[in-house]
């Protein structure tokens, strides 16, 4: 009847069976328990999964399929929605694939927040410390753990909010310090010795 709100199919519609297209349209529904069990079908096309995942990370992570369609298109997250790697970027465990997907593809844009991220590897910072841009190295010399030798090599980057971020780390090898104590650039200067002053 006209004037009559549209009934809403409830979230356990859906069946091992709906189909793809189905699927494809139920990604729009308006009901998030809806598009969270999108989310997770198996039947559900790589490409919505993409358009779900800024709201459903965990869900799509989970879908049983996502292995499968993952070896059938090693380019699969390339369509995916720079939303949707922000949402995987906010999760504590962002898996592997993702981020080697996003060290060999990303912008620097998406590469800054996993650059800060926790998870990840030795392996994976020391890719991200030799970045064109400066952003993402100066966001490797701000974590909080990182190999001598590579708090060296980052002292001294040629951009100097690289060597900035380096500076302003809470503590340093004594080398490391006095080598920006006497940098090039007055604010790297003051900054180092402010936070590792020299010892008489």
């Amino acid at each position: 009847m006209a004037g009559e709100t549209e009934l809403v199919p409830h979230a356990g519609v859906l069946n091992a069976r709906t189909p793809a297209a189905d699927l494809a349209d139920l990604a729009r529904h308006p009901d998030p328990g809806v598009r969270a069990q999108v989310a997770r079908h198996p039947n559900t096309p790589a490409a919505v999964l993409g358009a779900l995942t800024a709201d459903f990370p965990q869900e799509v992570l989970a879908n049983p399929a996502l292995p499968l369609l993952r070896l059938a298109d090693p380019h699969l997250l390339r369509g995916w929605p720079d939303a949707a790697f922000h949402a995987l970027l906010r999760r504590p465990d962002v898996p592997v694939w993702v981020r080697t997907h996003l060290i060999r593809h990303a912008r620097p844009e998406l590469l800054i927040p996993l650059a800060q991220h926790p998870c990840l590897q030795e392996p994976e910072v020391l890719i991200l410390a030799r970045h064109a841009a400066w952003l993402v190295r100066a966001r490797i010399a701000a974590r909080p753990v990182l190999p001598p030798g590579l708090l060296a090599a980052l002292a001294a980057d040629p951009d100097y909010g690289v060597r900035l971020a380096v500076a302003s780390r809470p503590s340093l090898p004594a080398g490391v310090a006095a080598v920006l104590r006497q940098d090039t650039s007055r604010f790297v200067r003051q900054v180092a010795e402010q936070a590792h002053p020299a010892r008489h």
